[in-house]
C-alpha cells in the first residue's frame, strides 16, 4: 500500500470516528459538522500533502466518510469499532502528537454545540483509554 493509500485509510476512518463522537447522543447536529469541516481546512488538510489518484487531499476523506456515515444513518457505535479496528492496524502511525491531535478534534466536535453531553464524554473516555493501550 503506498503512503497516499495509507493516509486515505487512515483519515477515512477518522472521519468514522469523529462521527461516532458527534452522533453519540443520538444525532448530528450542524455546528458539529461546521467545527469538524474547518478543523479539517485548518488542520487536518496542512499536516502532509498527500493526494489521491484524483488529486483529492487525503485529508478531505475525514469530512466525506464523516458525511457517508450520517447520511446513512450508521450506527455510533459500528463507526467507532471500524476507527478502532483501523487503529489497531496502524497503530504505528500514531504518534503523540497525532493522538493529540485526533483528541482536540473530537473534543472540538463535542463542544461545538455549547457543551459536552454524557454520551460524548463516554466516547472520548474510550477513545483516551484506546491511546493509552
Amino acid at each position: 500500500m503506498s503512503t497516499a493509500e495509507t493516509f486515505v485509510e487512515m483519515y477515512t476512518n477518522l472521519g468514522f470516528l469523529f462521527y461516532s463522537i458527534a452522533a453519540g447522543d443520538g444525532q448530528v447536529r450542524q455546528a458539529e459538522v461546521d467545527a469538524l469541516n474547518e478543523l479539517v481546512r485548518k488542520q487536518w488538510m496542512p499536516l502532509e500533502s498527500s493526494r489521491d489518484e484524483f488529486g483529492v487531499d487525503a485529508a478531505e476523506y475525514i469530512s466525506m466518510s464523516f458525511d457517508y456515515a450520517r447520511d446513512n444513518k450508521l450506527d455510533a457505535e459500528q463507526a467507532f469499532q471500524r476507527f478502532e479496528d483501523a487503529y489497531q492496524e496502524h497503530v504505528t502511525m500514531f504518534d503523540p502528537g497525532l493522538k493529540r491531535m485526533v483528541l482536540d478534534t473530537a473534543t472540538a466536535i463535542t463542544d461545538a454545540f455549547g457543551h459536552t453531553n454524557k454520551a460524548e464524554l463516554a466516547v472520548l473516555t474510550r477513545l483516551q483509554s484506546l491511546f493509552r493501550e
